[in-house]
C-alpha cells in the first residue's frame, strides 16, 4: 500500500463561500465561484509555511567560546603544564 505525505496533498477553500473544494476542482461545489485565486492563496501559503534553506552553513561550533567574561570574574583556569614543559 502506498501513502501520500499530507503536505503533498493541498485543500483549496473557497474565498467566497469557504467551502473546502479538492486541489483538481476548477469551481466551488457550493457556489460555483472560480478557484483559480483560491489554489494562488492556498500556494502561498504553502511556500510561507515552508521553511527557506539557510543562507551559509557554518562549521564553527555555536558555544560561549567567544562570549565576553563578566566583569570583575577571575580568568579562567588554564590546563596544568606537563612536568619538565617549557613555560
Amino acid at each position: 500500500m502506498c501513502f501520500r505525505p499530507a503536505a503533498s496533498v493541498t485543500i483549496v477553500k473557497c474565498l467566497e463561500c469557504d467551502t473546502f473544494n479538492k486541489p483538481t476542482d476548477a469551481t466551488c461545489k457550493k457556489c460555483g465561484a472560480d478557484l483559480a485565486a483560491s489554489k494562488k492563496a492556498a500556494e502561498d501559503a504553502i511556500a510561507a509555511t515552508t521553511p527557506a534553506a539557510p543562507a551559509e552553513i557554518s562549521l564553527k561550533p555555536k558555544g560561549l567560546d567567544d562570549a565576553p567574561a563578566a566583569p570583575g570574574a577571575p580568568a579562567a583556569p588554564s590546563a596544568p603544564k606537563a612536568p619538565g614543559a617549557p613555560q
